[in-house]
């Protein structure tokens, strides 16, 4: 079987959607199974005729049948995805040196990129026939070197960026490669992957900034093993996972950030890692972190409020009639000058 998997997903909109709709079709088949024999007997044709155009459909292109390839990666495609594939390929030397400039470690190897055109090439193109749920729109196999990548127009309703999925995967291979033969911290593996897809949502800020206030924030050690299971810690996760990479990077330095790695994969000792790239501890980096999030938050709150909002909705009308007035008075003063000149004076 292949090794760690990560998974990116539909947007949490588009994804309960699709859980909806999965469970209530669970539940009529059920309640169809519960039928009398006589209305089953009824169903009985409608439920051939489902199926024959299920298996009897034209055969759904997979990817891998055609190839693009640059200095970095392998791209297998359909036909279909002619240009997406072309798009990828410019654009993938790009978000790879920025990832691995933030990272400080690079790999010769080529990673090998399978976009598929359907859900059906997309479970197909999985290694070892590895199981992937419904919502999943990307998966990265740092151990195979492997991105599998699903087509946008294998996305029904949803507007995905293959490019910044691309960035998502693409930064759990790098990650994973160079801390292979350790066991990379969740909140590491995750907060990057946001972090190098741009994947910062109002949503996630609402979320960080509303747990900030009211002192309910997930201990980083806490996230080193795992995320939470229920929904909106699991978002909080995500959301702290972020911000705390974006502050190791961009606060205590993007040196210090590749000393922690270099230093991990070389020891396996994450306590000792960060103490030796950075000078803290964890608990001493946390503390500093929260009060970085707590100045970063705490102006959400101010400029989001009723009151702020009304009086910058004043200001906006108080503006807009300054504007007006001073325009009228420029024509004012413009037509007294046009009538100046075009006043008639006899000749003596």
């Amino acid at each position: 079987m292949p090794g760690n998997r990560f998974l990116s997903t539909l947007p949490a909109g588009k994804l309960r959607r699709e859980i909806v709709l999965f469970r209530c079709s669970v539940r009529w088949l059920k309640t169809r199974m519960k039928a009398s024999g006589h209305e089953m007997r009824k169903a009985v044709p409608a439920i051939i005729i489902f199926l024959l155009f299920t298996f009897m459909a034209g055969p759904t292109p997979a990817a891998g049948e055609l190839r693009l390839e640059n200095g970095r990666f392998v791209i297998r495609y359909a036909a279909v995805d002619e240009r997406l594939a072309a798009e990828l390929a410019r654009e993938s030397l790009r978000i790879r040196e920025r990832v691995i400039a933030d990272i400080g470690v690079d790999f010769p190897e080529k990673t090998e990129v399978r976009i598929c055109p359907s859900i059906e090439a997309f479970r197909e193109a999985q290694p070892q026939g590895t199981w992937i749920p419904l919502w999943a729109v990307g998966v990265a196999y740092p151990g195979e070197n492997l991105i599998v990548l699903r087509a946008p127009r294998a996305v029904k309703g949803s507007r995905i960026d293959v490019l910044d999925v691309f960035a998502h995967e693409f930064s759990h291979i790098s990650l994973g490669r160079a801390l292979a033969g350790v066991r990379v911290p969740v909140w590491l593996n995750e907060g990057l992957a946001i972090y190098e897809a741009r994947e910062w949502t109002f949503s996630r800020i609402s979320v960080l900034t509303r747990a900030s206030l009211m002192d309910r924030l997930i201990p980083l050690p806490v996230l080193t093993l795992s995320f939470p299971a229920e929904e909106g810690l699991a978002e909080l996760a995500y959301a702290e996972s972020f911000m705390f990479v974006s502050f190791l990077i961009n606060k205590v330095g993007r040196e210090a950030f590749h000393r922690l790695i270099r230093d991990y994969t070389r020891y396996g000792d994450l306590e000792g890692a960060l103490r030796r790239g950075t000078g803290m501890t964890l608990a001493d980096l946390e503390e500093r972190w929260l009060v970085y999030l707590k100045l970063r938050v705490s102006w959400i709150p101010i400029i989001t409020s009723v009151s702020a909002l009304w009086f910058i909705a004043a200001l906006i009308f108080i503006y807009g009639y300054m504007r007006k007035k001073r325009q009228a008075e420029r024509r004012l003063i413009e037509m007294g000058k046009e009538e100046a000149s075009e006043e008639w004076h006899p000749n003596d």
